[in-house]
């Protein structure tokens, strides 16, 4: 019996079609049980699709009113927005605790012009009220951090940059402020950063009730379809395995929460939300010229998609589809199915640093199948139509550098043994519902499995979810 494997997967097959008796199996409620296995034999091709980039630069924090005053204070907690050029409702939001007092400068609307060079920075009012309300909030002989996001002396193009004052001075005739002080980084300016994108709440996960969705802004869509009667594999002159059909559509969203130590160097928090929806339709025929027992793979191009933070972070979601199957049968026949799957709700929250916290929701999948057996024979097809979901994370400059994801491994199982009056030899084809063997006629075995596992690569792997139902397990006797 196999198990496939892939992530974020749900699959497919099994029911059977013999002298004009149809039987077909329908969607069963899930259950507990344990699953694994390996695929061989790999064919990957490229998609049309194309890969994209989602590049998030500076924006001004949401609802900010830069003629408020208060914004000249010098603050110990500061939040930076990043906004995206694909998608106007994704943002990041970055923010630090500060290891000394912090003005955002691009937060005051009477600043009308930065000036950086290496030992200073020179900021321009045009108001005089605002001005002397800075004189007297600024810390004129002690240090202080200005963040500047002012493209050009100041910082690399769609970035912010940090610079550490160690004393200001003040013309009141020009309205100008200059600090004199060198451009710094975020571990000297910083005691922690937290990163949150798809407006993740950043309370405590482990009191959180996983029953709801969260509502991540940062959602991948994609449907793909293979063209007619493609060869996914070949192995001439023994297996030709054609799909007459297979499509595949996915939505996954994602939000995400990091918080990072500075003086520590350690990372204190690391998690996604990861929401799927997903949907197959595969139909495959299996032509079998001999005794032939062998497991392939087939996997289209991957599809990348990026998030980037220039300078702070790049997450790398990439989906990946694939259809595999185990083909096995004792002599020449043919052998069909046609898949519908679906998953409407899967729900994994992905600790990376306590696999304790990590929950899931969701995961129920539906399906339809029937399958089409000719020749006697004795014979296995377990088809798997799957899509992966993995998010490579970079942080820092690569500081952080490592992956997670989510690894479904569902699929059906099934055995047929085929015979005529003259039949096989079945001694020892036992456990059918009805107790004996079937020596005329066709035996069914058939199961659906499903497994969920959840990664984060440098710490652990966990299975969050499994089951195995039997769908079938019956001999079907055919009078003479």
């Amino acid at each position: 019996m196999k198990y496939s494997s892939g992530l974020v997967a749900i699959v497919a097959a099994a029911s059977v079609l013999a002298d004009e008796e149809t039987c077909t199996f329908h969607p069963v409620e899930a259950v507990d049980a344990p699953i694994v296995a390996p695929v061989v034999n790999t064919t990957t091709v490229p998609l049309t699709s194309a890969n994209s980039t989602n590049l998030f630069s500076p924006i001004f924090a949401p609802g900010i009113d830069r003629h408020d005053i208060t914004h000249v204070v010098p603050q110990a907690n500061v939040s930076l927005y990043y906004g995206s050029n694909l998608n106007a409702s994704a943002s990041v939001n970055i923010s630090h605790t500060m290891k000394y007092p912090t003005i955002i400068l691009e937060q005051i609307a009477s600043i009308i012009s930065v000036d950086c060079s290496d030992t200073s920075v020179a900021m321009t009012f045009n108001n005089s009220i605002v001005f002397a309300t800075t004189q007297a909030a600024w810390i004129a002989d002690g240090t202080m951090v200005f963040v500047t996001n002012h493209l050009g002396d100041c910082d690399p193009v769609l970035e912010r940059s940090f610079f550490l004052s160690s004393s200001l001075s003040f013309d009141n005739t020009t309205l100008t402020a200059t600090a004199s002080s060198m451009k710094a980084n975020i571990s000297s300016t910083a005691a922690a950063t937290e990163i949150s994108f798809g407006n993740i709440p950043t309370t405590d996960l482990a009191k959180r009730a996983f029953t709801t969705t969260l509502d991540p802004t940062y959602s991948l869509n994609t449907a793909i379809a293979l063209p007619a009667d493609t060869t996914l594999y070949s192995n001439s002159p023994y297996l030709t395995v054609t799909a007459d059909k297979a499509s595949f559509a996915s939505n996954v969203t994602f939000s995400g929460y990091l918080k990072y130590n500075w003086l520590t160097f350690s990372l204190s928090d690391l998690y996604f939300d990861i929401d799927v929806g997903f949907s197959s339709t595969l139909e495959l025929t299996a032509d079998i010229a001999a005794s032939y027992n062998n497991t392939f793979k087939y996997s289209p191009t991957s599809l990348f998609y990026g998030l980037t933070v220039p300078g702070i972070l790049t997450l790398g979601p990439e989906l990946i589809f694939a259809v595999d199957a185990e083909v096995y049968a004792s002599a020449k026949t043919t052998l069909t199915t046609e898949v519908q799957v679906g998953l409407a709700d899967g729900n994994v929250h992905v600790d990376l640093l306590d696999k304790s916290n990590t929950a899931t929701s969701g995961w129920v999948p539906t399906y339809n199948a029937s399958a089409n057996i000719s020749g006697i024979a004795e014979a296995q097809l377990n088809p798997t139509a799957s899509l992966t979901v993995e998010i490579a994370i970079s942080i820092f400059g690569g500081l952080i550098d490592l992956s997670t994801g989510l690894t479904a491994s569902p699929g059906f199982t099934n055995d047929f043994i085929l015979t005529a009056a003259e039949g096989l030899d079945l001694t020892g084809y036992e456990a059918l519902t009805n107790g004996t063997t079937c020596k005329n006629g066709l035996a069914i075995d058939s199961e659906f499995v499903f497994d969920l596992v959840a990664f984060a690569t440098e710490w652990y792997s966990t299975k969050l979810y499994s089951v195995d139902l039997p769908i079938l397990k019956k001999c079907f006797e055919f009078t003479t």
